[in-house]
């Protein structure tokens, strides 16, 4: 795989606000780590994941598409880390 899960979760909390610096707030990590996380998704991949309109970020169509799917995984990714750590 050529992403990590760390990298799309950074891509969904950046669509839930629209903002890197409130993303990286959420996540609990430096804004300039959440942007190097977004941008090395983008840049591998070489597809844009959103617009940037002034200071914020909007789902473009590969993005929106993209979203629920990235939604998913990080779900069952949060299942299986709970089922590890003995919270099922």
């Amino acid at each position: 795989m050529k992403f990590t899960l760390r990298q799309l979760e950074v891509f969904a909390a950046v669509a839930r606000h629209e903002s890197v610096s409130r993303a990286a707030e959420e996540l609990a990590m430096s804004q300039s780590a959440a942007s190097t996380a977004l941008g090395e998704l983008e840049r591998i991949h070489a597809r844009p994941l959103f617009d940037r309109v002034g200071k914020s970020l909007r789902l473009n169509e590969v993005g929106t598409l993209l979203l629920p799917a990235t939604v998913e995984l990080l779900d069952h990714a949060a299942e299986i880390e709970n089922v590890l750590e003995g919270r099922s």
